[in-house]
């Protein structure tokens, strides 16, 4: 998979993977920046609707992706299409993935 490394946050309920600074998403979700104190807050309203509140991640806890290049163009994409990475640039997923399989 051709990809490339971006920030991105998460829906806790369907599991897509937004970029940041891509917003608004062709799905109808979209992803704010806010100022909270000293560093920023982001606030995902993802189009799923499954919870009623917005999911909210603050600049700490926004994580690093592998992106594949469609996901790229739509600025999301699912948990196969969006990787999260450690600080090396591997994919922590396919970790996951492989070790869930294993079992």
């Amino acid at each position: 998979m051709a990809c490339r490394i971006r920030h991105c946050v998460s829906c806790p309920h369907c599991l897509s993977r937004y970029l940041i600074g891509f917003s608004p998403y062709v799905n109808g979700s979209y992803v704010l920046s806010v100022r909270d104190g000293s560093e920023n807050e982001y606030i995902l309203y993802c189009s799923c609707k499954r919870f009623p509140a917005p999911s909210r991640w603050r600049e700490s806890e926004v994580r690093a992706c592998a992106v594949s290049n469609l996901a790229y163009r739509r600025g999301f994409g699912s948990p196969e299409e969006v990787l999260f990475v450690d600080r090396r640039g591997e994919a922590t997923d396919l970790y996951t993935q492989t070790s869930a399989g294993a079992s």
